[in-house]
């Protein structure tokens, strides 16, 4: 099965068509992206500022991360084709991988503030290639 096949598929899934055919699906659940990654945002600079905790950044982190996941998911499933074309689509992506990497080498080191910056940054990226899903 191709990529675009798979796409596809994903986007004649019920919950996709739920999401993307819905008057308010597809706001909704974009509004909860947006704000789940606010969330998480927050919850990757709190260590910093000292506003929390670790223990409570870690699990605010967590439902953060849950919920930009779940509903960046339905968002993809509700026109999975589309999005496959898009380039800022995959430079999305790439970026967050290259989240995940930072992260991941965050965690294995002692967590400084230019791995915070570095997070910042490329979220904020994120949050402009998102948009231009949209538009390009």
């Amino acid at each position: 099965m191709s990529t675009i096949e798979l796409c596809q598929r994903v986007q004649d899934a019920w919950v996709s068509r739920l999401v993307a055919e819905s008057t308010w699906g597809y706001p909704i659940v974009g509004a909860l992206h947006v704000l789940a990654m606010a969330l998480v945002g927050g919850a990757v600079l709190a260590p910093h500022i000292r506003v929390l905790e670790s223990v409570e950044v870690r699990w605010i982190r967590r439902i953060g991360l849950t919920l930009v996941v779940v509903t960046g998911f339905l968002i993809f499933a509700s026109g999975a084709v589309a999005y496959y074309g898009s380039t800022s689509f995959r430079i999305k992506l790439g970026l967050l991988v290259l989240i995940a990497l930072n992260a991941m080498i965050a965690s294995r080191r002692n967590r400084s503030t230019s791995h915070s910056a570095i997070a910042l940054v490329l979220w904020v990226a994120v949050i402009f290639t998102s948009r231009g899903i949209a538009f390009f």
